[in-house]
Parts: C-alpha cells; sequence; structure tokens
C-alpha cells in the first residue's frame, strides 16, 4: 500500500517559491541568450561598417588616408647624370567640415606649422562646408607627420606625387615642368612627356652639361644687369654632333613654382624670340659667295662708292675711304660690301642656301617651343641686299646657332638636339658647303675675332673665332637706331672647331667704359668671351700656353 504524504502549510508554501525562482532563472537565461544574440549581431554590423569605412571609403574622417595610385615618372638628368627633376611622394591636407570641431582651434595651431598661410586664410578655409575641403597641397612628410601629431580631428591626408627641380631656376626653359598631375607642360617635360611617362622609364639623360650651363647663365645674368638689357639668351653647342650643352634665357623663373611667374619670363627666348640678328648673319653670305664661286679673297669691291637699290641707299658703320677685299668686308662689318656679294649671288639661290642651312622654317630640334622664322612674302632685289646682313629675316638665337656651327663644321650640318648622343641617337647630318669653303670662313672669322669688331672677345690660348652683329629695332616707322638687339656668335679653338657660343641681348645700354656706344662689339662679344673662358676647361678644350695662330689675313700673320 502507497503511502502519500499531504504536503501543506509551510513546506507546500516552499514548494511553490521554488518551483517560482527555477521559472525565472529559466526566463532569465532565455533572455541573456536573446541579449547576446542581439549584441553579437549589432557588433558584427558596426565592426563591418568600421570596415568600409576604414578599407573602402575614399572620404573617412580619420586622420589620414592614401587614395591616389602611385604615379610613376622617370627623372631627368644632365649628361653626367646631375639630377635636374625627380618625383617625391608629398602629401594633400583635406578637412570634413561636419568633423572639424574647433575651427579656431585648428586655424591657430596649423598656423605654426605652415610657413606663408596665415590664421585667417586656415580658418577660412576649415569654416567651409564640405566633405572634402582642399586645405594645402604639397605636404612634406616632416610637415605631415606635425600636423598628425596636432591630434586635430576631421583631417585627411592623401599622399600625392610632386614633380621637383632640385636646381631651382638654372636650366629651368630646357627643363620646363609639369602640372599637378605630372603632365608635362614645357620644355624636356613637355617635349619628351611620354618617354617619362612610360611605367619603369629610365631616367633621361639631357646633352646639358650643368656646369656649362651654370657658367653661362652665370655669366649672362651679370651682362643683362650691367647693361640693363631687357631680355638675354645664351647657347653652347658642340658642332660636331649637335648637342645642346647650355642653353639661356633671362628673365627666368623656378620651375618649382612656375604658377608665380610672368608670363614673359616663361618665354624661352634663346629658340621662341625670332629677332633681326643684323650682321652675324655676314658670314652666311660669305660663305654663300664663296662657295657658289662668285668671288674670292682677293678680290675688292668698291665700298668707299654709294650703294643705292631701290630708293634705299646702303650704309656703313664704319665707312671705308678705299676698296675692300672679303675678310676686311668682314672684319670691318661693311653692309655694302656684304649686298654687293649677295647680289652677285641673285635671290633665288640665296634663298636656297638659307633653306639648306634650316633659316627658313622652324628648327628640328625637340623642344615644342621653338619658333619658325619671320620670312619676306617677296623676295626682292631689295630683299637679299639686306637680308646678307641680317635685316628683312627674322630667326631664332637657336637657327643661327646652328647655320653657323654647319659652315664651321667642314661644311656638314649637323641637326642640334637636346639628348645626350648615343648609338640610338645618332647625329643627323647634310653637307651644305664644300671643306675648303669651311677652312676659308674659319679664317675669315679668327680675322674678325684678332684684327676686327670681335676683338674683346679675344681669350688667351683659346684662338676664339666670332662676328658681332648689331640691329636696329623695327618699329612702326621703320628702324629704331636707338632701340638694338646686340649678339655675338663665336667658335673655339680655331685650329679644330669643337664648339660655338652665341650671346644675344634685346634693348643693351650704353654704360660706363662704352663710350656711348650699346653696340655688340661692348657688351654681347665680351659676354661671350667670358664664358668660353669658364667653360674651356670644363669641357676639356686644352689652353695653348704659347701663341695661337693666326688668320692668314692679320696683320700680325703678313709681318
Amino acid at each position: 500500500m502507497t503511502q502519500r504524504y499531504d504536503l501543506k502549510g509551510p513546506v507546500r508554501r516552499r514548494m511553490r517559491i521554488a518551483d517560482n525562482e527555477f521559472s525565472a532563472v529559466s526566463e532569465g537565461r532565455i533572455r541573456i541568450r536573446i541579449g547576446a544574440v542581439f549584441f553579437m549581431f549589432a557588433l558584427t554590423i558596426a565592426v563591418l561598417r568600421l570596415a568600409e569605412v576604414s578599407l573602402l571609403s575614399p572620404s573617412n574622417s580619420g586622420k589620414y588616408y592614401t587614395s591616389n595610385d602611385a604615379v610613376t615618372r622617370a627623372d631627368i638628368v644632365d649628361r653626367n647624370g646631375e639630377l635636374l627633376a625627380t618625383t617625391l611622394e608629398t602629401y594633400t591636407l583635406y578637412a570634413r567640415s561636419k568633423y572639424v570641431w574647433n575651427p579656431e582651434e585648428a586655424a591657430q595651431k596649423m598656423s605654426a606649422v605652415f610657413d606663408g598661410m596665415s590664421r585667417q586664410e586656415l580658418l577660412a578655409r576649415l569654416s567651409r562646408k564640405g566633405d572634402q575641403i582642399l586645405i594645402k597641397r604639397g605636404l612634406t612628410p616632416k610637415e605631415k607627420q606635425t600636423v598628425f601629431e596636432l591630434g586635430l580631428p576631421g583631417l585627411i591626408f592623401e599622399a600625392e606625387p610632386k614633380r621637383v627641380y632640385p636646381r631651382g631656376a638654372l636650366g629651368a626653359h630646357v627643363v620646363g615642368f609639369t602640372d599637378v598631375d605630372l603632365n608635362g607642360l614645357a620644355g624636356a617635360e613637355r617635349a619628351f612627356n611620354e618617354e617619362l611617362s612610360t611605367e619603369n622609364a629610365p631616367s633621361l639623360s639631357l646633352s646639358i652639361d650643368l656646369k656649362v650651363q651654370n657658367a653661362a647663365a652665370d655669366e649672362l645674368q651679370k651682362s643683362l644687369e650691367h647693361f640693363s638689357a631687357d631680355t638675354g639668351a645664351a647657347i653652347v653647342m658642340n658642332l660636331k654632333n649637335g648637342e645642346l650643352l647650355a642653353m639661356a634665357s633671362l628673365p627666368n623663373y623656378d620651375p618649382n613654382r612656375p604658377d608665380t611667374a610672368l608670363p614673359q619670363n616663361l618665354f624661352n627666348h634663346a629658340s621662341m624670340s625670332t629677332y633681326e640678328l643684323g650682321s652675324v648673319f655676314k658670314p652666311i653670305t660669305m660663305a654663300m659667295a664663296l662657295d657658289e664661286g662668285v668671288t674670292d679673297l682677293k678680290e675688292t669691291f668698291p665700298v668707299h662708292k654709294p650703294l643705292k637699290v631701290r630708293n634705299k641707299y646702303i650704309r656703313d658703320d664704319h665707312p671705308s675711304k678705299v676698296p675692300m677685299a672679303m675678310p676686311e668686308i668682314l672684319a670691318e662689318s661693311s653692309n655694302r660690301g656684304t649686298a654687293m656679294l649677295a647680289m652677285r649671288v641673285g635671290g633665288d639661290r640665296q634663298q636656297a642656301f638659307l633653306s639648306e642651312l634650316g633659316l627658313m622654317a622652324r628648327v628640328p630640334v625637340e623642344l615644342v617651343e621653338s619658333a619658325a622664322p619671320q620670312v619676306q612674302t617677296e623676295w626682292q632685289d631689295i630683299t637679299t641686299v639686306t637680308v646678307s646682313y641680317g635685316h628683312g629675316i627674322s630667326v631664332t638665337p637657336l637657327a643661327l646657332t646652328t647655320a653657323i656651327a654647319a659652315l664651321l663644321n667642314d661644311g656638314e650640318y649637323v641637326q642640334p638636339t637636346l639628348m645626350k648622343r648615343d648609338s640610338v641617337n645618332a647625329p643627323v647630318t647634310r653637307r651644305v658647303i664644300s671643306g675648303d669653303t669651311s677652312r676659308k670662313l674659319r679664317d675669315l672669322m679668327r680675322y674678325v675675332a684678332t684684327d676686327g669688331t670681335g676683338r674683346n672677345a679675344r681669350v688667351k690660348g683659346y684662338g676664339v673665332m666670332g662676328k658681332t652683329g648689331t640691329a636696329d629695332k623695327p618699329s612702326v616707322d621703320g628702324y629704331d637706331e636707338k632701340r638694338l638687339v646686340s649678339s655675338f656668335i663665336a667658335a673655339f679653338p680655331y685650329e679644330d672647331p669643337q664648339y660655338v657660343v652665341f650671346v644675344t641681348f634685346d634693348e643693351p645700354k650704353a654704360v660706363e667704359g662704352t663710350y656711348g656706344y650699346a653696340t655688340a662689339g661692348w657688351n654681347a662679344a665680351p659676354t661671350a668671351g667670358r664664358i668660353i673662358e669658364r667653360i674651356a676647361p670644363i669641357l676639356g678644350v686644352e689652353k695653348r700656353s704659347g701663341p695661337i695662330a693666326l688668320s692668314p689675313f692679320s696683320e700680325q700673320a703678313l709681318r
């Protein structure tokens, strides 16, 4: 028989309490599990969103991010490997206005970091509304770290490549510059943009010699200031292979900050400005007359008599009282004598000869900044006369340099280049005059430097040849005798010409010691001489300690 217990009173109450406690614990556990599930779900959503914001969003509110793909651009170096242009990693600083807690505090702290940016300017930018407000470009890694350590919320750093020119203004017109996206806009940067932009491209070696460039630019700057000229240009070329070793144009600019330069300072006067260059054209007429066989070095011309072509009298700055042969015509820079030679050759052959020398078209150099000449549309007899001594045709200094280099290079025209010559980049040549004519022209130009208008360009020990050129500038009413373009074309050494140097000044002024003259013999010629004196040792041209050979036309040589 089963015994039954009747639970009454306190015992039954305790049982009910126990049952209630068990139900409460069970229900609590269920709620905890549900809460844990919801918490884990919320946490997962938060983590995923944080990952999305941190890794995928280009506009996060963190301290910095790098979203630009790396842009490669090869370095530019001179012929000796000296760095002219390179690409560095910099940073652009942005702000997200809704995350900037205190614009005034942020502006105050950042103004102490950025030179040239005032607190007011920074405050104005930080107070703008937007998701990506530009604060400053081109931060160095050190500047970026300094700003980062300020602990300011709402700032964003974006890595950005920047083109840098460690030589500053030296060679600026040759090297050029790029835009912020590293697209070449001027100089070699523009001329070789595709080659420089190719992935894993090697450094681009230019023909420029930085030491030669520095010497030419320095002497040009000194003379520009001394003679108060408006502009100036200087070129040094290897006449054997066409390499441009220096090309200076003044005034210049800093390619690191081209946006701050005056528009006229960006202009490359060596290859873009066209001038009526005057008597530096006379060696061309001499070579043409000799090569065409219309005269010889002994025939004399009546330069002492008036010469009229149509309604124009041809005048000489240094009138002669006796007839002159070709050496004296060039040495004394006689317009009449040069005109007579050109008239014998004739206009058709003159134009063909100038074309052979590249003076009737743009110079085929790599630079985009290379101007075409200004040539008469109708080539009349008066055109033949005036062009013979450098008026009535306007060419660039680079065009004239290349033409004279051809005449002295045994008669071989060599296409100029900004690229360092190698087996791939071999010279492009053509014959323009005979070797015999070239040797005669060397003698003539040596005579100018020793006994003629180019005496101030002489440099002891290097056998300089040359020719002066002073031209009145065209104006509305004809030519203005008070506004001049003065030039000097030189080559050295005389025995075996290797290098040609050209210097030109636009509107130089007479100064103390020039006796009121602003002509080329007083400014361009001595400047070219000083350049030669500095660059000859750099180029390995040996200085002769003994007497230098003189032109056979020199009075000293005839004794």
